[in-house]
């Protein structure tokens, strides 16, 4: 049968998200207590009462609302609001404002900006494995950009030894013929659950001067840094944005992005934002095609108020660190009691947990493995797909309540034993 598609077309219908199947039959203890439980997908549901009271409470709709607001990048009240949120929670060297920022349908979306604004078709981005799977789609399916993997065997990925690492990648890269453009850093880490110290951030910052890279920090984690039992001095959050890039690197080759999809829990919003304070032709190439990547008026309304709210964002964040700590601790005890191998973390809302050592099946694949929690209608993410260096792990999401955490679990674990 014909399907009337350009080749283009033919190829992005195949990359269609195998989640959506996840979405669309999702478990209910009630309603639907046949479907799916969903702990691969990097949402945070503990605090969504506090967060629903305070969006019904807040919604004013006005004309402006209505309309296309201030322009396609973000209205001048949401600007200014992140920029009193981020100046207040980031520490930045040099105080935001708002001509550094531009306002994205999504942190996704502010990189997919960055990547049509800072590379040419078939130049290289450096990403150290494992990395958030999305990054290869967001850079690479329609900008395409190529992600250049840096490997790190036994090596700690957040040590200055893992730089030595992306040298070697880089240059070997260089002797192909391969362009680099740009490395991307993920701080704090997906999938991994950590946050990168100062110190290496810092060399991070010389090497990409060394070699005239762009530097490209996600930051969606952020604020969804809390106190974990596993580790008694954990490295804390720091924003590339508060170290004094002058003294080491260009400064307008830096470049943030954060939104409220992951420390607001509300993926649903699609607010976020790429940050470049030193280089405002990056922000003038993304208003370029801002058209295609503007968020809703009522959206960006809603979005200004709740980051003007210091009361509530206040309370909202501390609150949410103390139940995110709550959940880790059950599920690290759960697999530590079934002796589930894990890594250690302290960031963001999912572990990295090694399924492959305690199947039944000590010979299953991770396919086999996928298949089986399939079978148990439980989602948790394959480690391949986020580019692991080892087989057998596996992503799983634990920010959310009880009930659902303890039904996931014991699918998990029925899987497992099969």
């Amino acid at each position: 049968m014909e399907s009337y598609l350009s080749v283009r077309g033919e190829a992005f219908a195949r990359k269609k998200p195998t989640f959506l199947g996840v979405l669309e039959n999702a478990w209910d203890p009630l309603l639907n207590p046949e479907g799916i439980v969903n702990l691969g997908l990097a949402e945070n549901t503990l605090m969504h009462t506090e967060m629903k009271e305070f969006m019904n409470s807040e919604i004013q709709v006005d004309s402006h609302s209505l309309t296309y607001g201030d322009g396609f990048s973000g209205s001048r009240k949401l600007k200014e609001a992140i920029c009193h949120f981020l100046n207040k929670n980031f520490s930045p060297h040099t105080a935001l404002l708002p001509s550094h920022i531009t306002v994205t349908s999504g942190v996704s979306n502010a990189l997919e900006c960055s990547a049509w604004a800072l590379f040419d078709q078939g130049e290289h981005l450096l990403v150290g494995r494992p990395y958030f799977n999305a990054f290869r789609s967001t850079f690479s399916d329609r900008a395409g950009v190529g992600l250049l993997e840096v490997e790190f065997d036994k090596i700690d990925p957040f040590g200055l030894a893992a730089i030595e690492k992306h040298e070697e990648a880089l240059l070997a890269a260089r002797e192909r013929g391969v362009r680099v453009k740009a490395l991307l850093l993920c701080s704090p880490h997906n999938p991994l659950g950590r946050c990168y110290p100062e110190h290496v951030l810092r060399e991070y910052m010389k090497f990409c001067e060394r070699h005239k890279l762009h530097l490209i920090s996600d930051e969606i984690y952020a604020l969804s840094v809390w106190e974990s039992p596993d580790l008694p001095d954990p490295v804390p959050f720091k924003s590339v944005l508060s170290i004094n890039a002058a003294q080491i690197m260009d400064p307008g080759k830096i470049h943030v992005v954060w939104g409220l999809s992951k420390d607001f829990g509300a993926t649903g919003l699609r607010i976020g934002c790429l940050i470049s304070q030193s280089n405002q032709r990056i922000l003038e190439a993304t208003e370029g095609i801002s058209l295609l990547n503007f968020p809703s008026s009522l959206a960006d309304s809603l979005a200004a108020r709740l980051l003007m709210n210091d009361k509530f964002t206040s309370y909202y964040l501390n609150t949410n660190r103390q139940r995110l700590t709550e959940s880790y601790d059950f599920v690290t005890k759960f697999l530590k009691y079934h002796g589930i191998p894990y890594r250690q973390s302290n960031a963001a809302f999912f572990l990295w947990i090694r399924l492959g050592a305690a199947t039944a099946d000590t010979t299953a694949t991770d396919d086999e493995i996928l298949a089986k929690l399939q079978n148990k209608r439980v989602y948790i993410a394959a480690g391949y797909a986020y580019a692991s260096e080892e087989s057998g792990w596996f992503r799983m999401v634990f920010a959310h309540p009880r009930e659902f955490l303890e039904e996931g679990l014991k699918r998990m674990l029925q899987a497992l034993a099969s």
